[in-house]
Parts: C-alpha cells; sequence; structure tokens
C-alpha cells in the first residue's frame, strides 16, 4: 500500500479530500473506505447497557458475544451475561468497532475474545470465546470471519 500526500489550498482548513486508487474495487479497497468514513467518529470506551433494574457500564472491550433471544439481546462481558431490550444492528453501530464481526442472524463476537473455531453440522462452525463461550456460526457469515481473521 503506497500513501502519498498532496497539498491542496483550494481546501478549508478543516476539510480533508481523498482519493483511493486501485486496479479493482475489492473487499479490501471496501473495508478501508468503510474505516475511512468512521475514522472521525471515535469509539465510546464505555457502554451504558439498560438492564431491567440497573444500568451497567460496560468497556466494549470485554464483551464477547452478542446474542439475540427472542426480543432480548443478551451480552456476554466478564463472565456474566447482561440482558437488555434493544435491536442487534443498533448495538453493534453503538460499539463502533471494528472488532466485533457478525457470525450470524443472532451473534456477534469480538474477535479479540476468540479462542478457536470448530467444525459443526452441515458445513457450519462454532466459535468458542475467552470464557468458554460457544455460539454458532453460519455459513452465510464465515466468509466474512475467517477475511476478518486473515485466513
Amino acid at each position: 500500500m503506497k500513501i502519498h500526500f498532496q497539498k491542496n489550498e483550494q481546501l478549508a482548513d478543516d476539510e480533508i479530500d481523498i482519493t483511493l486508487a486501485a486496479a479493482s474495487k475489492s473487499l479490501k479497497v471496501d473495508e478501508l473506505i468503510a474505516y475511512l468514513q468512521k475514522f472521525d467518529s471515535m469509539p465510546p470506551t464505555i457502554i451504558p447497557i439498560k438492564s431491567v433494574d440497573q444500568v451497567v457500564l460496560v468497556k466494549p472491550q470485554d464483551i464477547e458475544l452478542i446474542d439475540v433471544s427472542g426480543s432480548t439481546l443478551l451480552i456476554y462481558a466478564n463472565q456474566t451475561v447482561i440482558e437488555t431490550k434493544g435491536r442487534l444492528y443498533a448495538f453493534v453501530e453503538k460499539l463502533k468497532n471494528p472488532n466485533f464481526v457478525q457470525v450470524s442472524k443472532h451473534a456477534v463476537i469480538n474477535i479479540n475474545h476468540l479462542k478457536s473455531l470448530e467444525d459443526s453440522f452441515a458445513g457450519a462452525m462454532t466459535a468458542v470465546l475467552a470464557g468458554n463461550v460457544k455460539t454458532s456460526i453460519s455459513r452465510k457469515y464465515l466468509s466474512l470471519l475467517e477475511h476478518r481473521l486473515g485466513l
């Protein structure tokens, strides 16, 4: 990857114009564009999670798994499970963290807590996370996870 800086005095002091050049548009190019678009919005250091009787403050790096069970979100962090209401995609957007990867329609994992991937039935896989939490990885999302892991 080559990076160049070019001064453009026609731009305002707080304005940046980025041109991305590649032989073809690829997944790597798309990921770089997505990363640059999120650059200005810093990820939060603490996420407040409202449960039934309290608000729990959790560091995003401590979250291992976010799973949906019916209309309830289950947040696995620090060897505890926090139940809250909400949508999976909305919670992941609040995290603003590229380490969270969707692995099924109902689950998102933090790849920093991933210990291993095990074969499961019908071509699916099972993710084993640091706290010995397991979740299934559907075939639809397996290639995305493999790419994020560099496989």
